[in-house]
């Protein structure tokens, strides 16, 4: 399905969007980050679909929602979430958002807080300076990989989600993330848009305004968001929940799918188990 929002020149964007599980069931909003969509999320939708009406959508620059001319920031694309939302006749949902997701997740709670019933960030920042910085090189890395096809450019930037044993384990992960971006493949423009908006991304002096029950996630091992920003996010945000998954690389949900599931449900359905570590 499709919606429309426009922009403040009066310019149309269609953002693709899809939803799943039961109608009588929670709903639950699911923000993918740099580069990705909808599809990206894999096994967990299967996992969580029978417990959760889940809405997911394509980021403007990304999948099959339009890709408009840059810059994007994730204030506008927390906009582009409510527009989601609204379009898919939900008035008040759980919301969580990944990587460049769970930014724009923080400013869709900023700036829509009477739609967020409970928060979930997952390996995100708040801005810089909360944690070690994205090394230059693997920014290069990035930008770089335009220069490649699908297959070659998904090879060369893999390691920056994944851990280098489960890529080693899993090669079909990668090889389905490669017909993923042959199928939709991405633009120059939808990715510099993207990561600008991350890049400039900034919540730091306004996270003491998110009033909503919220659990920070992480992976102890992830290279790319360092999990110190997570713990700065969980210091700051009043009442939030910290879980860092051991051993779990930047995107957990494709390494853990289960054991991600399982936390999600059981925040957002309150009722804790332990399932993971706290730091």
């Amino acid at each position: 399905m499709f919606t429309e929002i426009a922009d403040k020149r009066g310019r149309k964007l269609r953002l693709y969007y899809e939803v799943r599980g039961p109608s009588s069931a929670p709903p639950l909003l699911l923000i993918r980050g740099l580069a990705r969509h909808l599809l990206h999320w894999g096994k967990l939708t299967e996992l969580l679909e029978s417990d959760f009406r889940l809405v997911l959508f394509d980021n403007r620059g990304m999948g099959r929602s339009d890709v408009p001319r840059p810059p994007y920031t994730t204030r506008i694309m927390a906009d582009d979430a409510a527009r989601v939302l609204q379009d898919a006749g939900v008035e008040r949902a759980h919301v969580f958002g990944m990587s460049l997701g769970g930014m724009i997740a923080q400013e869709f709670a900023l700036r829509h807080p009477a739609r967020v019933e409970r928060l979930v960030l997952g390996c995100t920042r708040a801005g810089p300076g909360t944690g070690p910085r994205i090394a230059p090189r693997v920014v290069l890395q990035m930008l770089g990989a335009g220069r490649f096809s699908p297959d070659e450019a998904i090879k060369r930037t893999a390691h920056m989600a994944l851990g280098p044993a489960f890529i080693q384990r899993h090669p079909e992960v990668i090889e389905s993330w490669q017909a993923l971006a042959r199928e939709y493949p991405p633009t120059r423009a939808g990715f510099l848009g993207q990561l600008l908006a991350g890049g400039l991304h900034d919540t730091r002096k306004r996270l003491d305004r998110i009033v909503h029950p919220t659990l920070v996630v992480t992976g102890d091992a992830d290279d790319l968001i360092h999990a110190d920003h997570s713990r700065y996010l969980a210091r700051r945000i009043r009442g939030a929940q910290l879980e860092v998954l051991p051993g779990a690389a930047h995107d957990f949900t494709t390494e853990r799918p289960e054991l991600a599931a399982r936390v999600l449900r059981d925040f957002l359905l309150a009722h804790p188990t332990s399932v993971a570590t706290a730091v």
